[in-house]
């Protein structure tokens, strides 16, 4: 089986990451929608969707500096979704976390969607692998900053691990960019001389 081009393996994976895509981005949507109605809910001292969204204030023997602590489930179901204190930094952290990588499967994607074409080597596939690489390049530091300065938590071994594979990823990409550049320009002399 072909590895690049038509019905190749490049077009399952595109797929692959097309329904990762999708199930991440209603997740995600799905976990903004219950942040929203936890803030209602304790705003507004409403028992709206309770069954799914539970904030409550934390039992008084808990020596936490958060009051308020969250617990969202899956819809259907009795599976937690996820539960901690229902901050401003909670949110930044849960919002971050799947729109990185809700931009990061949908940019898999369509880079795999044009690998499987006839002719990958086109302005498309250079600027979708440009904009990936940004994107992972810019991870790594925004991930470094949420951590350290937003949660004041100790930098670990496992943060700098995550930063540093992401910066990589980030850089080996546009080494890939350079060499499709360099085909798309052997291509286009090509077609020319033709």
């Amino acid at each position: 089986m072909k590895i690049i081009g038509p019905k190749s393996i490049s077009t399952g994976l595109s797929y692959l990451f097309l329904t990762l895509f999708i199930i991440l981005t209603i997740k995600s949507i799905y976990m903004f929608f219950t942040f929203g109605v936890g803030y209602y809910n304790w705003t507004y001292s409403q028992n709206f969707l309770s069954e799914i969204v539970e904030v409550a204030k934390t039992p008084q023997l808990v020596p936490y500096e958060f009051e308020v602590y969250f617990r969202f489930k899956y819809p259907f179901s009795n599976i937690q979704m996820m539960m901690g204190f229902f901050t401003l930094r909670t949110f930044v952290f849960h919002t971050f976390q799947p729109l990185f990588f809700c931009l990061f499967f949908f940019f898999t994607y369509k880079v795999f969607k044009e690998l499987s074409q006839q002719n990958i080597f086109t302005t498309k596939i250079i600027k979708l692998l440009s904009i990936f690489s940004v994107i992972n390049i810019l991870y790594a530091p925004l991930l470094y900053f949420i951590w350290s300065y937003i949660f004041n938590a100790n930098i670990d071994l496992s943060l700098l691990m995550t930063c540093f594979a992401f910066l990589f990823l980030g850089v080996i990409i546009f080494f890939i960019i350079a060499f499709f550049k360099k085909g798309y320009e052997l291509q286009s002399e090509n077609d020319l001389t033709i």
